[in-house]
């Protein structure tokens, strides 16, 4: 289980998170949706320090962090049980695909040669990349190096998989391969899958959970039959309805 308690950030004087709490759920795919500039990122990347947050309490399992007092022992553990796919696929440019995917199981599990290989090679197979091992990223579309990237997140066997609104940088006609292959994840690798997507198509089909956020704040939170069709806050009917003749 993955739970945030009083997640407070702020950059200068602006005040991006005021107080977020959430549960969740081990195994569960929980889609945070909201306008740009509500905090969803900056929630996302504080889980595993990328962007600490100032105050607050971030539990797994039985690791318990607060955020003021962390050390760094605490923040390498959570860091070793999370993984992040960004926007922008963050993949080494002068490494192979299958080289991309090692790296961290070389250096950050410590795994020797031949099991990072073997395992690497299992991942690509998974996102359906198993030819493009040789490849550069530069020899690859936006849709396969995201799926790259995927990969490299599940083959650390992390707890929790974090998606920082995985199909932004896309273009329109590759999205779709790049969502299968998170849909495809969500079913068969049944990990907790916390992910910030403008998807809405993706958060009705694929998640079991939806956190809908603004100005820093959970506006309202629960199954995607109850929060993307039967609103209870102004706020969220507002927001959700320009999708409502396409997405939803």
């Amino acid at each position: 289980m993955l739970a945030l308690k009083d997640i407070y950030k702020s950059f200068g004087t602006h005040e991006v998170l005021k107080g977020i709490s959430c549960t969740i759920p081990t195994g569960s795919v929980t889609v945070i949706i909201g306008p740009s500039g509500s905090g969803k990122t900056t929630l996302l990347r504080g889980i595993n320090f990328l962007e600490p947050a100032d105050k607050g309490t971030i539990i797994l399992d039985d690791l318990k962090v607060n955020v003021e007092k962390a050390v760094s022992e605490e923040i390498h553990r959570l860091r070793q049980e999370t993984a992040m796919v960004f926007q922008s696929y963050n993949l080494f440019a002068n490494k192979t695909a299958l080289e991309n995917i090692t790296e961290g199981l070389l250096i950050v599990k410590k795994m020797d040669k031949r099991q990072a290989l073997e395992k690497a090679r299992y991942y690509l197979n998974k996102v359906g990349l198993a030819d493009r091992e040789k490849a550069y990223p530069s020899q690859l579309s936006g849709g396969q190096q995201q799926r790259i990237g995927i990969a490299r997140a599940l083959a650390l066997d992390p707890k929790v998989v974090l998606f920082d609104e995985p199909t932004s940088a896309l273009d329109p006609e590759l999205v779709g391969e790049v969502l299968d292959t998170m849909k495809k994840a969500a079913e068969e690798e049944h990990r907790t899958m916390l992910v910030v997507t403008h998807e809405m198509a993706f958060a009705r089909d694929v998640a079991d959970h939806v956190i809908f956020m603004e100005g820093g704040y959970i506006v309202e939170e629960g199954s995607p039959k109850e929060v993307l069709y039967s609103p209870r806050e102004q706020r969220t009917k507002q927001f959700l309805a320009r999708f409502r003749s396409t997405a939803l």
